[in-house]
């Protein structure tokens, strides 16, 4: 169940969840847009996700040669992925001609020296919208269109997190803080709605069908201070990570990057405790370790910064519980609710010793409609093949499993 604060919001929306037909939807909001947007040109911020594209692609059904698709390379996208998005919406059926705006340094330097998630998502986002202005202003435009859907503003005004986004939802005036007017032409929809729409708009598979991405995209899976070398190995991480698990089909599945930083206050020989006695296992079979950077959760219906556990058990005991589902439910479970200052729960795959000061998590999960989220099952063999891949990189030690569902911990990290 979705936390009561989030469900209540969730009854507002206009568009039911169930009953939802494409093509009136599509009938409706094109008359909507061009009525709203009457002879002015509009700049379109697309990313390559089905929410930015499909959005983009209901605004040209609509307006035609005055809209202006425009995708920020952040420096926090996959690798080579500007390109490849650029390239791909150009090609048929979409035919969107992009123009692609380069300015990853000036994201990174926003976010220097910010260390917890709302700290980086508003420095994000004051670029965000800066550098779109500027282009808004390059064409001539009084509008920019973007692909916000119900799930970012519920979870922002609920206080679950900020998304980049969220402007009018949470009292920002774009118009006098940036200087043009926000369109958001799938605000309604929930993300299976907006694939249902994709398809109706003849998107193919690979874009309709595409597993999210956020916004802020690797800024909010790289844990704590964002520094070049950590989002280089996030990059390289993501790309071994995505390979290894898109055959499984799973909603979402992503690498994040942590440092081996670990706060001394938590009383680790008692977490270490509660994980034995979780999984039935001897004491000296099981260790704890708590990180020091803290990562965003939510419990009952508000946002918290939880720690996160990383537990670590023998090589023997590893092998037989990583394939049992059920039991990691348990440690995972038992840990959250008798330590409450803890959000996630992350059990260590591979390690190599006197290795590198960073962490792999492997994140995957299961999901409909994004306000709640099941771990996916991911087997051990698969985890085990990720993790000697990523630990070629001399930078990361560790490789861990992050089996914590949504609630209590939100499907990104940040």
């Amino acid at each position: 169940m979705a936390p009561p604060g989030l469900a209540k919001m969730g009854k507002r929306l206009s568009v039911a969840f169930q009953g939802f037909h494409p093509s009136s939807f599509l009938s409706e909001e094109t008359a909507r847009l061009r009525e709203l947007a009457q002879d002015k040109k509009v700049i379109s911020a697309v990313s390559g996700g089905v929410d930015s594209t499909v959005a983009t692609l209901v605004a040209r059904e609509a307006l035609g040669d005055r809209l202006f698709p425009v995708m920020l390379d952040t420096g926090f996208l996959r690798v080579g992925e500007p390109e490849r998005v650029k390239e791909r919406l150009g090609m048929s059926p979409t035919s969107l001609k992009v123009r692609l705006v380069h300015a990853s340094g000036r994201f990174l330097a926003s976010v220097r020296g910010k260390g917890t998630a709302e700290e980086k998502r508003e420095k994000f986002r004051e670029t965000f919208y800066q550098v779109l202005k500027e282009e808004a202003e390059r064409e001539g435009c009084e509008y920019i269109l973007q692909g916000t859907i119900a799930p970012d503003w519920i979870e922002t005004q609920g206080g679950i997190k900020t998304q980049h986004n969220i402007l009018e939802q949470v009292g920002i005036d774009p118009a006098s803080t940036y200087g043009f007017k926000i369109i958001e032409p799938l605000s309604d929809l929930y993300k299976d709605q907006v694939r249902m729409l994709g398809r109706h708009l003849n998107l193919p598979s690979e874009l309709s069908e595409r597993q999210p991405f956020p916004g802020p995209g690797l800024l909010v899976r790289c844990i704590g201070n964002v520094t070049k070398e950590k989002i280089r190995v996030l990059k390289e991480a993501t790309k071994m990570v995505e390979t290894s698990l898109a055959p499984f089909n799973y909603e979402q599945y992503f690498a994040a990057v942590i440092e081996n930083k670990f706060a001394k206050g938590h009383s680790l020989e008692t977490v270490s405790e509660t994980a034995s006695e979780a999984l039935g296992l001897p004491k000296s079979e099981v260790h704890a370790d708590v990180f020091e950077d803290r990562v965003t959760g939510v419990k009952g219906d508000q946002r918290c910064y939880g720690l996160l556990a990383g537990v670590k058990l023998s090589e023997e005991s590893r092998e037989t519980y990583g394939w049992l589902q059920d039991r990691l439910r348990q440690l995972q479970a038992g840990i959250v609710e008798k330590f409450p200052d803890i959000t996630r729960v992350a059990m260590l795959v591979k390690e190599r010793r006197g290795g590198g000061p960073l962490s792999i998590l492997v994140r995957a999960v299961s999901t409909r409609d994004f306000m709640t989220a099941a771990v996916s099952p991911v087997p051990w063999k698969i985890l085990k093949d990720i993790g000697q891949q990523v630990l070629k990189e001399e930078t990361v030690s560790r490789v861990y499993y992050d089996i914590t569902p949504k609630p209590p911990g939100t499907i990104e990290f940040e």
